[in-house]
């Protein structure tokens, strides 16, 4: 009984190096942004990222180019998150038309690597985001339910 008096101190030290790490994760995750995205015609990733092993602290971002391949785009973010301790995993891509002048987007199409992105969740992050929040995203007519 002796023992487990002593050892209840003990177990109180670490509660606060829990609690720091779960903050550490938050603001690592956090500094990483939420969209990058090009003007013009984009092939576009929906993406996961988190710590490894606090699944529960994840983040969904959205990344595209104008000029580069769906796999090009998933290796450059799997090094940018190594870089910092994230683990990424790919929730599917497409395709994301970003008319900038005209304030439009059209997000479509379905990435033969990764498979279809759900476009409708891709949308709500971008409507999130505050350069888009003023924007006309347009969803293909199959996907307008798809995420609600």
């Amino acid at each position: 009984m002796k023992t487990l008096n002593l050892l209840a101190p003990i177990s109180q030290l670490f509660k606060p190096l829990q609690r720091q790490s779960s903050s550490r994760v938050n603001a690592l995750l956090i500094n990483v942004p939420r969209v990058q995205l090009s003007k013009g015609k984009n092939k576009y990733l929906l993406m996961m990222i988190h710590m490894h092993g606090l699944t529960r602290f994840g983040r969904t971002i959205v990344r595209g180019s104008a000029s580069k391949d769906h796999e090009e785009i998933f290796e450059e973010i799997q090094k940018e998150m190594d870089k910092i301790g994230i683990c990424a995993k790919c929730l599917g891509g497409g395709f994301i038309s970003n008319k900038e002048d005209k304030k439009v987007m059209k997000i479509y199409g379905c990435c033969k690597t990764f498979g279809e992105a759900p476009h409708g969740r891709t949308k709500d992050i971008l409507l999130s985001w505050t350069k888009f929040q003023h924007y006309n995203i347009i969803l293909p007519k199959k996907n307008l339910n798809a995420y609600q």
